[in-house]
């Protein structure tokens, strides 16, 4: 089949061809054929309907029928002959055929334009990496002590700042209660910020047994809608005191850390040192990969077809309106659970609010692919499996290949194999690139974002 392609612009493509008449005769007999075998005529067994009968009463629909799908196919055809990254579907323009010639079809089609990437291999990025200190150190080892605190009861004194103490309360507003406004062995730490403020101070001093009253004024801005703004009365019973007991820092402490290959203190910390530093080194890297995708968008701005922007838009639309619902709390519930398309309506205001955030993630996602293409770059199978065991593992773990077939059911595979594919591309064009690393204070990183 003789194929024509014309450039309307450099997102829209017209598509010219022509299906010669004997292959159209073809599918129409075979049709036919298809049809005698399926329709019931008085006075005929199925299959030995007269053609010329079934043209008579079929004709103008199977005509019609057969004309569509053949144009349909060829298009299809032509699309994947010349290779076009179509948009959406193609629009017929003109169809002529007369009855014994070929038939002649012209189409549009929006297409992805074609991408060359400038050259960027002289693009240089600063990659300023924070200080470890001793602090962040000290830190670390902190949280790891407080991972193996234990807790002491305390019988001889009255509740202290900082105290685990063990509580039942109620509370009311005026002389009414509320829902969520009682307790029992409530365990919370005074002064940890975990309680309205003001409560946990007026526990200080309590002895266990003791039962207090304390009124609180609840801020504006609580979570709690009902009780927010209100002066609620609280009602305490201290039934317990606690103190935690950090084991000592020392040589076995190190030893004892599970997962950890520490030799002595001084060897614990040479190595969270060490680890910091590759965090931090890590952390540094995934920001260049940022800077580097906007300066390649940048070298390499593009034409966008008006269809993918549109439907772009719909999606960030959808996904504003998903995230005002969990904000505001509105359930998202139709009687069914499956993943569906509930066809939301862009506005021309919307359109016109998205349109630029839209265009850049488009303009971002295709040049990162075209990256990705002259790199070459590949997630193999058994690097995505890998993946999955690391992720399960966090999550807890399970039997990998169902998480496996969920996840593919769902797209999370597909959404991990794309970042995965993303961060070898990225990293592969680091390596292009020239990098000056900057070892800086923390102070001045936070002031420099």
């Amino acid at each position: 089949m003789k194929i024509e392609i014309e450039d309307i612009d450099s997102c829209n493509k017209k598509i010219k061809f022509e299906i010669p008449h004997k292959e159209y005769d073809i599918k129409l007999k075979q049709y036919y054929q298809k049809l005698g075998r399926e329709v019931k005529v008085p006075g005929f067994r199925p299959g030995k309907v007269p053609m010329s009968m079934l043209e008579k009463k079929f004709g103008p629909d199977v005509k019609k029928e057969v004309m569509s799908t053949l144009i349909s196919e060829q298009l299809n055809n032509a699309i994947v002959e010349k290779d076009l990254r179509a948009v959406g579907q193609p629009h017929l323009l003109d169809v002529s055929a007369e009855d014994g010639t070929d038939i002649s079809v012209s189409a549009s089609i929006e297409v992805l334009p074609t991408l060359e990437l400038k050259d960027y291999s002289g693009i240089e990025l600063a990659m300023k990496t924070p200080r470890i200190t001793d602090d962040d150190i000290n830190q670390t080892i902190e949280a790891l002590r407080q991972r193996k605190a234990t807790n002491a009861d305390v019988t001889d004194r009255s509740a202290q700042d900082k105290d685990l103490l063990k509580v039942d309360f109620t509370s009311k507003i005026g002389n009414e209660p509320f829902e969520g406004g009682a307790a029992k062995d409530q365990i919370i730490q005074a002064g940890g910020g975990q309680l309205i403020e003001g409560l946990d101070k007026g526990m200080l001093g309590m002895e266990i047994g003791e039962t207090r009253d304390i009124k609180v004024q609840v801020p504006e801005d609580y979570n709690n809608k009902e009780i927010a703004g209100k002066d609620v009365d609280f009602q305490i019973v201290l039934k317990g005191i606690q103190v935690q007991k950090l084991p000592d820092l020392d040589d076995e402490f190190a030893k004892g850390i599970v997962d950890k290959d520490f030799e002595s203190l001084d060897d614990m910390n040479l190595k969270i040192r060490s680890e910091l530093e590759e965090y931090e080194r890590k952390e540094a890297r995934k920001a260049m990969k940022k800077q580097l995708t906007d300066k390649i968008t940048e070298q390499n701005q593009m034409d966008l077809p008006e269809g993918l922007v549109k439907e772009q838009v719909k999606f960030m639309v959808e996904q504003a309106q998903k995230s005002q619902e969990k904000a505001s709390g509105q359930k998202h519930d139709h009687g069914h659970d499956h993943d569906h398309d509930h066809g939301v309506e862009v506005t021309p205001e919307q359109l016109d609010q998205y349109r630029e955030p839209a265009m850049k993630a488009l303009q971002e996602e295709l040049i990162l692919d075209q990256l990705s293409r002259d790199l070459d770059s590949q997630v193999s199978e058994e690097e995505l499996e890998k993946e999955v065991q690391n992720m399960s593992q966090l999550l807890g773990g399970g039997n990998i290949q169902q998480i496996k077939r969920e996840w593919e059911k769902n797209g999370v595979l597909a959404r991990l194999h794309s970042r995965m594919k993303r961060d070898k591309t990225l990293d592969a064009a680091l390596d292009k690139v020239t990098i000056k690393e900057e070892i800086v204070d923390r102070k001045d990183l936070i002031a420099d974002n």
